[in-house]
């Protein structure tokens, strides 16, 4: 298992920084007959200067470097922000010293001298050892209790379109309302495909000041803008090797989707700041809620990359095409959100699926997991018709017409006012006693009485 996870991560790359040119060529010599790229640095700044220039998945450092030592170089290059796996290597190591780096985070420490053996061992070892723990870390990132549930065929079908095109490189654009589970397909063909063991990075375009979407995406130097104060890798090139997501991609300037467009083209990205260009290796997924063809005929989306994103499209349908769903979608968020609130899982009356059926979900899969823990929080043991929110019941009538449904709605605010003054009547106005007879929550009671315009002179005798 472990050497299939290394021939998974292609020709990795290997800084070496030692201040012995003959440890440095026999460290490159003995890791290029393995198919890894070797970096090779004298001093800490020309290190530092590969660091900020290449993507390396492993530093073998010296622990000793003359004016600075490995450790105090190891440091600064965390407080930089590079987070590399690292293996010192000492001619005079100490356990003091080797207990230090283990500390810090170095995967091993090693004495000169040693066999090319042992140094190819120890690399691939560490390589592995990393690339299972960027996996575990994205799968636990990916899923937070949530999947994709649904027995319909439009669910089935993407569902097997997003396994089949996960062991692809094809770039995939997920296209679907708001709410309807767009990241949940992203995050089905990354657990899938064979990039899951590398990074998986998520952008919210429509989040990004489109000052900023540049500099985000594709990283930028020190000193690059006012407040550069330390050079920023790119969302890119933290994908390298892996996936990278660009939800809501339409809304991405032209000037964003020309610098998008290029990447795509070259697999090359550029720092803002800087003449130097970097390889990366990074499949795209993209998402939207809007149509892209019709972005494109009104000129507020480029053509070109459309194409580039558009290689396989999925189409994720919207909760009201889907209504059988519904009851799987209660009975899976019931579960989900009465842990969550550290509350008993509530059952649901058939009437107030009926009525959830009937709805039409503007806000899709989101707006009824929000609508069900609403509820939950405030009902009581069992979730019946008056606990539905009042933008539901008021369009549950499917007739269209505006006169019918506000009549509707009277009649159910009149018929609920009477039940619930009736009982507060015979509980003598006991909030706590009337709730539980009603089977809603004291809080939820409370808004009803509020709503309904309920005062204690309706049940309270003189």
């Amino acid at each position: 298992m472990q050497n299939e996870i290394y021939k998974s991560q292609l020709n990795p790359t290997v800084l070496v920084l030692d201040d012995e040119k003959n440890i440095r060529k026999s460290i490159e010599i003995a890791l290029s007959q393995e198919n890894i790229h070797v970096l090779l640095a004298h001093d800490p700044a020309a290190a530092l200067r590969i660091l900020a220039e290449r993507i390396v998945d492993l530093m073998i450092v010296d622990i000793r470097l003359g004016e600075i030592d490995g450790l105090a170089f190891y440091k600064k290059v965390l407080r930089d922000g590079f987070n590399v796996p690292i293996i010192f290597i000492s001619g005079h190591g100490s356990l003091t010293e080797a207990a230090q780096a283990v500390q810090m985070g170095a995967y091993d420490f090693v004495e000169k001298p040693f066999s090319a053996e042992k140094i190819t061992t120890t690399v691939k070892r560490c390589l592995e050892f990393h690339q299972l723990t960027e996996k575990v870390r994205s799968l636990s990132q990916i899923g937070n209790g949530e999947k994709i549930i649904g027995e319909t065929q439009t669910v089935k079908r993407i569902i097997l379109d997003a396994e089949r095109v996960a062991k692809t490189n094809a770039n995939v654009l997920i296209a679907g309302e708001s709410g309807t589970g767009k990241e949940l397909i992203a995050n089905l063909i990354y657990s899938q495909s064979d990039r899951a063991g590398g990074p998986f990075v998520k952008v919210n375009c429509s989040a990004i000041p489109e000052n900023l979407v540049e500099s985000e995406l594709f990283g930028f130097e020190k000193g690059a803008f006012t407040g550069a104060v330390l050079a920023k890798k790119g969302f890119f090139e933290i994908a390298n090797r892996g996936i990278i997501f660009l939800d809501e991609v339409a809304d991405l300037s032209l000037q964003a989707q020309a610098k998008l467009l290029r990447v795509l083209q070259s697999g090359e990205v550029q720092k803002v700041g800087s003449e130097k260009v970097i390889k990366v290796d990074v499949r795209v997924l993209s998402g939207t809620h809007k149509d892209l063809k019709l972005e494109v005929a009104h000129g507020r989306f480029r053509e070109d990359l459309f194409y580039r994103l558009n290689v396989v499209p999925l189409k994720v349908p919207s909760l009201r095409d889907r209504p059988e769903d519904i009851p799987l979608l209660i009975k899976y968020f019931s579960k989900v959100l009465s842990v969550k609130n550290n509350l008993k899982e509530k059952s649901f009356d058939d009437d107030v699926v009926v009525e959830l059926k009937r709805y039409r979900w503007p806000g899709n899969i989101r707006e009824l997991q929000n609508v069900l823990e609403r509820m939950i929080i405030l009902s009581g043991a069992k979730i019946g018709i008056l606990d539905l929110p009042e933008e539901i019941m008021a369009t549950s009538d499917e007739s269209g017409n505006e006169n019918q449904v506000t009549a509707l709605k009277d009649f159910r605010n009149r018929a609920e006012r009477e039940f619930i003054i009736n009982t507060m009547k015979r509980n003598l106005g006991n909030i706590s006693q009337s709730a539980l007879e009603l089977g809603v929550g004291r809080t939820y009671l409370h808004k009803r009485l509020n709503v309904l315009n309920i005062e204690k002179k309706d049940f309270l005798v003189d």
